[in-house]
């Protein structure tokens, strides 16, 4: 009988033992799914620049690479993405978007030697990378940057190859930031899913202008094109006052406050890609104007292309400016039809 006990003791506790680990684990939490993100191409809609096709693949992969996979979606106007931000995560499943903005700047050194001319060309690329919620917010947002020197004697190949180079370093590095980054995924319940609010009742007359820098983009150009701009409105005969630099994705959400804080009835927000090239000493801009309401709608777009050519390109940034300056006509023209020229 002693034995039996003692046998039976033993089995209990062995089964304890079996037991008691497979009731732990079972208490224990399933890992948490992986986030499902949309991304929006780098790329507008219509866009000519030759680098933004390239941009978005690049970053699509490499959020892949990274352990982060997104379903990527045609090109949109980013502002108006993260006005719709609801209804893009409901049609995609998705927790949050990716948007990316960027810029880059090309310059020219000569180095004169013995019997022949080196050229160098700087390439610099900036890159932001923002995830916003289903709400429409901003949550996280990292900047990065590219450098490529190419060089040769009398003359150097492709110089756009050098823009992409620097942009695959800045995407690299924006994705491995987004992969290890902890950033809440919570989607809103669909009852939270809300339609966008009516347009004002009355036309605006007064404006906030979004300046063209933002924070975390060393752009030495962008307070002069934001100078610009305001004086080309002021000379439409619109009452525009300047902002302070804001992540232009923010205006959305950010749209009432940023009403309040500048006694505006509107919010102008605008955005430009320039593309330079040094062979042919030729800059093209494409000037985007958008025009939301303090509820955070976009109402309109107002868009400018312009050219301007130089025998020899020799200052890229006063370029960057001038051509910039070109398409802001247009683009107020076609967002206020009615100002006074």
């Amino acid at each position: 009988m002693f034995v039996w006990k003692a046998l039976a003791s033993a089995c209990g506790l062995v089964l304890v033992s079996v037991v008691m680990p497979l009731a732990v684990l079972a208490q224990s939490p399933a890992p948490a799914p992986a986030a499902k993100l949309v991304l929006l191409p780098y790329e507008y809609p219509g866009s000519t620049d030759p680098h933004a096709s390239a941009v978005s693949q690049a970053l699509a992969a490499d959020l892949a690479a990274a352990g982060l996979p997104v379903t990527t979606i045609a090109p949109v106007d980013h502002l108006e993405a993260a006005g719709n931000a609801a209804k893009i995560c409901a049609d995609n499943g998705a927790t949050g978007i990716l948007v990316a903005e960027g810029r880059y700047e090309q310059t020219r050194k000569v180095i004169p030697a013995p019997f022949v001319t080196i050229l160098r060309y700087p390439t610099h690329v900036d890159l932001r990378l923002d995830e916003v919620g289903c709400d429409g917010a901003v949550r996280w947002s990292t900047t990065t940057s590219g450098d490529q020197a190419p060089a040769g004697a009398f003359s150097v190949g492709n110089l756009g190859a050098a823009v992409d180079a620097a942009f695959r370093t800045a995407v690299q590095a924006a994705a491995t930031a987004r992969a290890a980054a902890s950033v809440s995924e919570a989607a809103p319940a669909p009852e939270a899913i809300a339609s966008a609010s009516p347009p004002p009742a009355a036309a605006p007359s007064t404006y906030v202008v979004v300046p063209f820098e933002q924070p975390g983009i060393a752009d030495p150009r962008a307070p002069d094109v934001t100078h610009s701009l305001l004086a080309q409105l002021q000379q439409h005969k619109i009452d525009a006052k300047p902002g302070t630099p804001i992540d232009h994705l923010s205006t959305i959400a950010g749209a009432q406050q940023l009403c309040a804080a500048n006694g505006a009835q509107a919010i102008i927000v605008p955005d430009v890609r320039v593309e330079q090239s040094a062979v042919t000493g030729r800059s093209h801009a494409s000037l985007r104007l958008s025009l939301v309401s303090c509820s955070g709608v976009v109402l309109g777009h107002g868009t400018g292309e312009a050219d301007i050519g130089q025998m020899f390109l020799g200052n890229f940034g006063a370029a960057i400016v001038g051509v910039s300056e070109k398409a802001m006509g247009p683009a107020i023209e076609q967002l206020f039809p009615v100002a006074i020229k």
